[in-house]
């Protein structure tokens, strides 16, 4: 590709500037002529990146040869989109490994691997030093249980042995790990300002009985089952589950597709089964699945992880075990996805909505970013009202625009200067909510698939917020 064509392309980027497609193929001509710095400096016109899942990889793949620490952000921009994306987590392992974090490449790898088998490349285990005649020792022996003794198909977990077992501890953030880091874990609803609604459903359909497990017991309420929280991404939905956890005085698992999800067969099984056998030993315990969308999709688009989706669900019912105080919550930004098995009885029994910030929610995360930030006296009540249906992400990022002007204003005068009111409210004004997005989408369900009540809070929400 010479020259002369680069610069016919170039000259048709500036008559559709919006045109990802023709920006990345650009950028990636210009890779291949040595000219990174141009790449660069286009993609850096570009302003803000596609939405589009394939506009999103095929710029990730780009970014990758020369600025991988972005192309990460594009691939978990392609995974917000999917969760199930395999052509985004093999992006991210390539991007990982360019930046040489070759365990952080390693368990991409196997998540894109799992999902899509044909995305396997021996060439590339080879450059992560995970090739190998044979699987792991303890592989090797699920292997064999799935050639004999090990069901196929149905709702039942594979057969699993006590001298096979991979320790909980070894893939998953637990209290106790936190604790050996000197990590301060227990946090309650004290901790959380605002959201008093949806404190107070958490309360009666997950607290009390927790509390008041011999009282409910008499009206044949059982402590346990599942809590489905689903919202706007970076509005809290993990901090809400660790502060139900705290309000229970429950310990906390926290686990995600990453710690599951492994290349070899039967594994991803016999970890699921693991952390619920660990749950139950430290019962009451609560166990939190981030995401769950990719691990609870509908089992029809499920493929080589159906079966990882039945033992799931098995753990969940408690059907060979005692699930008596272990309480499993689910988080996710596509509850559309999810597989309507999950809503059975005795499984997710409650779905709670997980709004954006309200009013009180938004002045105590902005006293928390502004917290030893330089600034003038600030009135956060007027800040937060200006910022409505901002999530805590939108928060941080207009507080660090607001940085990045008072940080320029110093560099050029070379006086000394803090964050104004108005630079919060410029920074605000200038910041896109990234709720909207959501919200407009999820609208949609709420009006023509709510048949059965499932998006009634998310109704209430698109009504009152109108």
């Amino acid at each position: 590709m010479n020259d002369k064509t680069i610069d016919l392309l170039l000259a048709t980027l500036q008559a559709s500037p919006d045109n990802w497609q023709v920006r990345s193929h650009v950028a990636n001509l210009l890779v291949a002529a040595n000219r990174q710095s141009e790449a660069q400096q286009l993609v850096d016109d570009g302003g803000q990146f596609p939405t589009n899942e394939d506009e999103l990889l095929e710029l990730g793949n780009v970014l990758t040869t020369f600025n991988p620490n972005l192309a990460l952000d594009v691939f978990n921009s392609a995974i917000e989109i999917n969760k199930a994306c395999a052509a985004a987590y093999l992006g991210k392992a390539t991007a990982f490994h360019a930046i040489g974090d070759v365990e952080s490449a390693r368990k991409n790898y196997n998540v894109a691997t799992v999902i899509d088998e044909v995305l396997e490349d021996p060439a590339f285990e080879a450059a992560l030093d995970t090739t190998s005649d044979t699987p792991p020792s303890h592989s090797r022996k699920l292997v064999a249980n799935l050639n004999t003794n090990a069901p196929h198909g149905g709702d039942t977990p594979l057969d699993m042995e006590d001298d096979d077992e991979i320790s909980p501890d070894e893939f998953i953030e637990t209290d106790r790990l936190l604790e050996q880091a000197g990590v301060e874990n227990i946090i309650d609803f004290n901790d959380i300002g605002g959201m008093e609604a949806l404190k107070e459903r958490i309360r009666m359909s997950i607290i009390h009985p927790f509390k008041n497990a011999e009282l409910f017991a008499k009206f044949k309420k059982r402590t346990g089952g599942g809590l489905l929280f689903y919202g706007p991404p970076g509005c809290g939905k993990t901090l809400i589950s660790r502060a139900t956890a705290g309000e229970c005085g429950a310990h906390f698992i926290n686990i995600s597709i990453h710690d599951v999800l492994s290349k070899w067969i039967g594994e991803s099984e016999q970890r699921m089964h693991q952390i619920f056998v660990e749950a139950r030993r430290k019962a009451p315990t609560i166990i939190f699945i981030d995401e769950i969308d990719a691990l609870g999709v509908k089992r029809s688009d499920a493929g080589h992880t159906a079966s990882l989706v039945n033992t799931l669900l098995t753990e969940i019912d408690g059907a060979a075990s005692n699930n008596q105080n272990v309480l499993v919550i689910g988080a996710t930004n596509t509850p559309w996805r999810i597989d309507s098995a999950f809503r059975r009885p005795g499984r997710f029994d409650h779905v709670l909505f997980v709004p954006p910030p309200d009013q009180e929610a938004r002045e105590s995360i902005l006293e928390i970013i502004l917290n030893d930030i330089p600034q003038e006296k600030l009135d956060i009540r007027q800040i937060a009202k200006a910022a409505a249906k901002f999530s805590g992400a939108d928060l941080r990022a207009a507080v660090e625009r607001a940085s990045e002007t008072v940080l320029s204003r110093i560099m050029n005068s070379g006086k000394d200067a803090v964050i104004t009111q108005k630079d919060l409210l410029a920074a605000i004004k200038q910041t896109r909510p990234t709720t909207l997005e959501w919200i407009e989408q999820a609208s949609n369900y709420a009006s023509y698939a709510n048949q059965s009540g499932l998006y009634d809070d998310l109704a209430d929400y698109i009504r009152s917020s109108s």
